[in-house]
């Protein structure tokens, strides 16, 4: 009682009141403290749940929370405009059902690996169906919120790719295919034929490769233009597809070459036919019809090819098939790689000779039948090549032609004949004589050969009545109203101009109308008959009227007997060459000619004997 006695008096009454009253005070402040927290955080949730949604409403991805299996238990507004679906009709659906169905197995896996933890899982491709049946493309990036008590699920954050992935496979198509003609490139082509040829390997199929090389290609483009040229390019690309099978490859490698792939020995049967059939018929090109054939080389599968060993393969065949003439088809035998190697050191041979000047000129001459007296001399191209001894023009023109070299070696063969004949002529006035020269198709085409023949003749002096350039009969028909056009230009110069080889192709009258023609040569199998009866000699009589007929001068090439001139005579030629008079001699053997007699006649047969 003793003890208790302080806190029974008034003071320590008070003090107890005091202490209660405080604690009281602070008590309920804790619990206004807590419910501002509370408001608070109610607050700032219900504007994070507003900014939340109205990021989802105004995103231009689709948010969808669904379940562990795929059950779609909430869609953002954006469905509408990226799906075309109503948000409310794709609830209670699972994802997998709105796939494409190479798709749904990839999705069921997917879910199945997001739901196993918490984290972000993908990002993954998929196709959506849209509701007019095509499909979307779409990236989905998956975050696993199923333990998150305000979510409780998976949520998908899906983005319409379908831009990107259509210029992917754009990019993609272009990098595998020629843009000209839509065909496969080499390098699509050549990953076929290697996974063609692996699959043979393991099945014991037979792959065949064809590569095609359309003839006179640069003869179009640099005649009728490039635009011209692209659209004979779409077209052979056209009929090469006509012919092949659907499961077959058509590429087109570059340039004027393309190739096809056949897999399996029945595909190969009847196709090069079929590619020289389809083309055989003309294309029109800037209004003119215009013929241009294929040559094709083939080439199987054998033992450990590779893609590229077939490849070579058929190109070397091709080059074959090109050498025995246009619209041609060879097979790979393994005599034409060594011969193809043969013909590169041919090449690389000429090229030297025709930088370093060692090609040299012979010249025919060309006689007066009836007096045997030297009228001109014909130009002949000769090479003589360490290896191979003396090389006539057939043997390495062609090869000038294909490489490019005609037109630095026709340059040269043009400066060199008309400063010789000039020469001659100031050596030898009373003979005035005259050249001819050989022009090839490509230097016809050549848009600077005018320039350069104007330069020649300014250079040597020549007069240039005293030239005559020889076109070959075909070249004419290939090229016609741009070999008009360039003869004209040629003419215009004063030089003459003449049809080698007339009557072995296939003019017209109306042609020889056309073109600034001078002369016609006739043709050595045209020669050949002729003294051997009027049935034989019809040809070159008909070829000699129609001269006459068009005021051209005719020169019989080829005669090789006494009746052949006697012939020629009595039907109305003129002009005459062949080794009854004299072979094709050197400048010098020539020149000896013309000091021996300043007035050289016929060389009669029993003056050599």
């Amino acid at each position: 009682l003793v003890a208790l006695r302080p806190w029974t008096d008034p003071v320590s009454g008070l003090a107890i009141g005091a202490l209660l009253v405080t604690a009281l005070v602070v008590v309920r402040q804790l619990f206004t403290v807590r419910e501002n927290v509370r408001l608070l955080a109610e607050t700032a949730a219900r504007q994070n749940e507003a900014r939340f949604r109205s990021l989802v409403q105004h995103s231009s991805d689709v948010i969808l929370t669904t379940r562990a299996d795929g059950t779609i238990r909430f869609v953002s507004p954006s469905a509408a405009r990226v799906f075309g679906y109503d948000p409310a009709a794709m609830l209670r659906q699972t994802v997998p059902e709105l796939l494409h169905p190479e798709d749904r197995e990839r999705a069921a896996a997917f879910f199945r690996d997001a739901a196993r933890g918490p984290g972000i899982t993908g990002p993954v491709e998929w196709r959506f169906r849209q509701t007019d049946g095509s499909w979307l493309h779409a990236e989905i990036l998956a975050t696993n919120l199923l333990r998150d008590a305000t979510v409780k699920g998976i949520v998908l954050n899906t983005r319409d790719v379908s831009d990107r992935r259509r210029l992917e496979e754009q990019l993609i198509h272009q990098a595998f295919h020629d843009p000209l003609t839509g065909l496969a490139n080499r390098a699509l082509f050549r990953d076929r034929v290697s996974h063609a040829l692996a699959v043979a390997q393991r099945r014991g199929h037979q792959i065949t490769v064809l590569f095609l090389d359309l003839d006179d290609f640069k003869t179009v483009n640099d005649s009728l233009g490039h635009g011209e040229g692209d659209r004979l390019l779409i077209a052979a690309a056209e009929r090469f597809l006509a012919c092949a099978r659907s499961a077959d490859t058509v590429a087109r490698l570059g340039g004027d070459e393309f190739a096809i792939l056949i897999e399996g020995a029945d595909g190969r049967e009847g196709l090069p036919d079929r590619l020289a059939a389809a083309m055989s018929h003309p294309f029109s090109l800037s209004g003119n019809q215009v013929r241009v054939t294929a040559s094709i080389g083939v080439a199987s599968a054998s033992g450990n090819d590779t893609a590229d060993d077939l490849l070579r393969n058929a190109d070397v065949a091709m080059y074959a098939a090109k050498r025995r003439g246009k619209g041609r088809a060879a097979t790979y035998e393994q005599r034409m790689y060594a011969d193809l190697r043969e013909r590169l050191d041919l090449e690389a041979a000429l090229r030297t000779a025709v930088e370093s000047h060692e090609l040299t000129l012979h010249y025919q001459p060309i006689v007066h039948l009836q007096s045997g007296a030297i009228y001109g001399v014909e130009a002949l191209l000769r090479w003589e090549h360490p290896q191979f001894g003396r090389l006539l023009p057939q043997h390495f023109v062609p090869l000038a032609e294909e490489t490019g070299l005609i037109v630095p070696l026709g340059a040269w063969v043009l400066g060199e004949a008309c400063r010789q004949v000039q020469a001659w002529r100031l050596a030898y006035p009373q003979l005035q004589l005259a050249v001819s020269i050989n022009i090839s198709g490509h230097q016809l085409q050549s848009a600077g050969l005018a320039d350069a023949l104007r330069q020649t003749l300014t250079s040597s002096g020549v007069e240039p009545s005293a030239v005559v350039l020889e076109i070959t009969e075909s070249v004419l028909m290939q090229q016609t109203d741009s070999a008009l056009e360039r003869l004209q230009e040629l003419k215009a110069l004063g030089v003459r101009l003449a049809i080698d080889d007339f009557g072995t192709g296939y003019s017209s009258l109306s042609y020889l109308q056309r073109f600034p023609i001078d002369i016609l040569k006739i043709a050595k199998p045209f020669v050949e008959d002729v003294g051997q009866g009027a049935d034989r000699s019809a040809l070159a009589r008909a070829i000699i009227g129609l001269g006459d007929t068009l005021r051209l001068q005719t020169i019989a090439e080829g005669i090789e007997l006494a009746e052949q001139r006697a012939a020629l005579v009595e039907l109305g030629c003129s002009l005459g060459q062949g080794h009854h008079f004299w072979p094709a001699l050197s400048a010098a053997a020539l020149e000896e000619l013309l000091r021996a007699d300043r007035s050289p006649r016929l060389r009669l047969v029993e003056d050599s004997a």
